[in-house]
């Protein structure tokens, strides 16, 4: 089951990887690099390549990946993580203006002059509170986008091991209801042949034989799936040792088919409960009676049928089943999901279940 996890999400990781780093590219491409550009092309020309506009591209950057890859993760996952990370984006705000200003006073040659000579003056600070107050957007900008990145990128790192860990649990549990199941077959199992040593010892011997059998395949079927005509043959092992027991005293009608279904596979161990109830409570000694059990394969699902009669005394015992049907009502939602139906209901003195199992 493992590899099969493994295969299935490493597609799905390197997709996200590849998203992420196509995501940086279109971030410094688009966001820090081309506005510089454009606004460098409105230059007149001969002016010179103006290395201010790259510097500060350069440090809007700089702020991006410092703020992706050191102050964010700094902050997260401690207390008060969200003032932490307000605070120091504030401090980090205002040192990159300051150094965008810095560089723009150091470069303010590079800037283009489209005023006459006697408002020099005044066009320079006009200039100056435009560079500042793009700048204030970009960084900004910067900042802001560098957090949704993250929070976006943690939150689906944190969704991932959330999966992850449900995956594990759900595995345990189903290894928690498989082992319940064990001792609960094999007492019911137990009680049938010490019921049949007293009426014939040699029917005992063979049900002892047919036992190990079963034995075998609940002890050491450890996959997370079975072919559909082993789990099959299980059940009709089982119904041939209560069989054993019950002899000729009522009719137990039983199909079986595979179908079309031969290479389908399923979770080991599904039906055997309800047929375990069927004749817990089903060999009611009264003419007439009888257990019927279907499970048969079609069109890519699974359809089983169980009916048994009961005494009036027994009634309320049968409607709640016991540990074995509501294990299995949990197995079947913890592995199928909306796949499964299971159905039980009281029709006079018939107790009957109903399954489809869509594969």
């Amino acid at each position: 089951m493992n590899s099969e996890i493994n295969s299935y999400k490493q597609p799905s990781q390197t997709l996200q990887k590849w998203v992420k780093v196509v995501t940086h590219f279109l971030c410094l491409g688009i966001i820090f690099i081309l506005p510089e550009v454009l606004v460098s092309r409105s230059f007149p020309v001969g002016s010179g390549i103006p290395w201010g506009m790259y510097a500060k591209s350069l440090l809007f950057v700089a702020v991006f990946y410092i703020n992706y890859y050191i102050i964010i993760d700094y902050c997260l996952g401690r207390r008060r993580w969200v003032l932490r990370l307000t605070g120091l984006n504030v401090v980090i705000i205002i040192v990159t203006l300051l150094c965008a200003y810095f560089v723009m006073d150091m470069h303010s040659g590079e800037m283009p002059r489209r005023v006459p000579r006697h408002v020099d003056a005044h066009a320079d600070l006009l200039r100056r509170v435009s560079f500042l107050m793009r700048d204030v957007v970009m960084v900004i900008l910067t900042v802001a986008l560098s957090v949704a990145m993250k929070l976006s990128d943690y939150w689906v790192k944190l969704n991932r091991q959330r999966q992850e860990m449900e995956m594990v649990q759900h595995k345990e549990e189903l290894e928690s209801l498989k082992n319940q199941l064990n001792p609960h077959f094999l007492f019911n199992t137990l009680n049938s042949i010490y019921a049949l040593i007293a009426i014939s010892p040699d029917k005992a011997q063979q049900a002892v034989h047919e036992l190990s059998q079963l034995l075998r395949y609940v002890l050491y079927e450890n996959s997370p799936t079975v072919p559909i005509q082993d789990e099959l043959t299980f059940i009709d092992n089982y119904v041939k040792l209560m069989k054993l027991r019950i002899g000729d005293k009522m009719p137990i009608n039983v199909t079986l088919d595979s179908g079309d279904c031969n290479d389908c596979h399923i979770a080991p161990l599904l039906f055997i409960s309800p047929v375990e109830n069927a004749f817990k409570y089903g060999n009611t000694g009264r003419s007439g009676d009888s257990i019927d059990i279907s499970i048969v394969c079609r069109e890519g699902s699974i359809h089983c049928h169980i009916a048994n009669n009961f005494i009036d005394s027994e009634k309320r015992d049968i409607a709640s089943s016991g540990i074995g049907n509501v294990n299995l009502r949990r197995r079947l939602d913890l592995i199928y999901g909306n796949k499964a139906e299971m159905s039980t209901k009281i029709d006079g003195d018939r107790y009957i279940v109903d399954m489809i199992i869509t594969l």
